[in-house]
C-alpha cells in the first residue's frame, strides 16, 4: 500500500475536518464544485471506531468510493484504542489516519483530548507510537499515520512541542498556527510555521508539513506554500463563503461569485435532498441550518429566504419555503 501523502503532487490542498460539516453529504456536494486534493472525515472518537462492527461503522466515517482519498481523523486518550481503531480503518480501505491533538473546545481539552495533550506529551507519544503500530497490523498494508495540532495550549510552544512531535515518526503534520486558548480568535502566527519548516528540516526531513488557519482560497494558499515552505495547506472555515473554493484545481474552473441564484438554490435543495436521502433521521435536521448562509448570499431575498429557513424544523418544511420563495421571486 503506497504513503498517499508522498504520492500526492506538491502542493496539496485539503479540506479540514469539521464537526456537523464534513460528512459524506457535503464532500459530494463539494465533489460537484470541484473537490480539494484529500478530504478528511469528521472527528470520530477511538472508542466508536474500536468498536466496529459489533457497533457498525460510524457514522463519521460513512463515505462513497468518490470521495477518495479520506483520511479518518481520530481522537481520544487510550492508546490501546488508538491501535484497534487504527487497525481497523486499514482493514476498511481508507487512505490514511489523522490524530487530533488540536480541537481546542475547552470541554475536550479539559478532558486531556485533543490539545490538551499538547500539555501530556508523554500521553501523545504514547498515542503515535499505538496508533502507527496498529497502522501497519494488517495483511492488507499500512496506511500513513498524521497529526493535527496548534503552536501551543496557552501560548506558543513551538520549539518543544512541533520538535517533539517531529520526533515521533509521523508522516504529516498540520499546524493551526494558534493556541489551544486562542481557538479561532487573533492573528494566525506564521512565524511559527516558518519554524515549524525549520524543525523538519532538521529532525524529519521525511515529514511533510500542512499550514492551517484562516486561508480564504487557493491562491491564497499556495502563495503560503511558497513563502513559508510548507508542503500544502489545509482550508476549513473558508468553504462556507464559497463551495467552488477549490474549483481551481480542477480542469473546469467555476467562479461562485457568477453562479445565478437560480443554481445556488438548486445546490442547496440538492444539499437538503441528499442529507435527508442519506442520514434517513440518523442525524437532527438542525444540522442543515448551518449550510443555508453558504448558498443563500449575494442575490436579492437571500437574506430573506435564509431567514424563513432558519425558522423550519423539517426537511419537508424546508423544501416547502423555497418552492414558496422560488414562485414569488423570479431569476429566470
Amino acid at each position: 500500500m503506497s504513503n498517499l501523502w508522498q504520492s500526492l503532487q506538491k502542493p496539496v490542498y485539503a479540506l479540514a475536518p469539521m464537526e456537523n460539516v464534513t460528512d459524506t453529504v457535503f464532500r459530494r456536494i463539494l465533489i460537484e464544485c470541484g473537490a480539494p486534493h484529500v478530504f478528511f472525515t469528521e472527528f470520530t472518537r477511538v472508542e466508536q471506531v474500536a468498536a466496529y462492527p459489533r457497533r457498525g461503522l460510524p457514522g463519521r466515517m460513512r463515505c462513497q468510493s468518490s470521495e477518495r482519498p479520506l483520511i479518518v481523523q481520530i481522537w481520544g486518550t487510550d492508546p490501546e484504542l488508538y491501535r484497534r481503531a487504527a487497525a481497523i480503518i486499514v482493514q476498511l480501505g481508507y487512505d490514511g489516519i489523522d490524530i487530533n491533538m488540536g480541537c481546542p473546545v475547552r470541554r475536550i481539552r479539559n478532558k486531556g483530548s485533543c490539545s490538551g495533550l499538547i500539555i501530556n506529551p508523554a500521553l501523545a507519544a504514547e498515542i503515535i507510537a499505538a496508533t502507527r503500530e496498529g497502522a501497519r497490523s494488517q495483511p492488507s498494508g499500512t496506511l500513513p499515520v498524521s497529526v493535527k495540532t496548534r503552536i501551543g495550549y496557552d501560548r506558543p510552544v513551538t520549539d518543544e512541542w512541533i520538535g517533539f512531535l517531529l520526533q515521533q515518526n509521523i508522516d504529516l503534520l498540520t499546524v493551526h498556527a494558534r493556541t489551544a486558548f486562542q481557538e479561532s480568535e487573533g492573528p494566525v502566527n506564521h512565524a511559527a510555521i516558518l519554524r515549524t519548516v525549520e524543525l523538519r528540516n532538521q529532525l524529519a526531513p521525511q515529514t511533510l508539513i500542512f499550514a492551517n488557519g484562516d486561508i480564504r482560497s487557493v491562491a491564497e494558499g499556495g502563495g503560503l506554500c511558497s513563502r513559508l515552505g510548507v508542503d500544502g495547506v489545509m482550508i476549513g472555515r473558508a468553504i462556507f463563503s464559497d463551495p467552488h473554493l477549490f474549483s481551481p484545481l480542477g480542469e473546469n474552473p467555476r467562479s461562485y461569485a457568477n453562479q445565478s441564484p437560480r443554481q445556488k438554490i438548486a445546490l442547496m435543495q440538492r444539499h437538503i435532498r441528499l442529507h435527508q436521502q442519506t442520514w434517513n433521521g440518523s442525524r437532527n435536521y438542525e444540522v442543515m441550518k448551518r449550510f443555508y448562509k453558504i448558498y443563500l448570499v449575494g442575490f436579492d431575498g437571500a437574506i430573506e429566504l435564509r431567514d424563513r429557513l432558519n425558522r423550519t424544523y423539517d426537511y419537508q418544511s424546508a423544501l416547502t419555503e423555497i418552492d414558496e420563495f422560488s414562485s414569488q421571486v423570479r431569476y429566470y
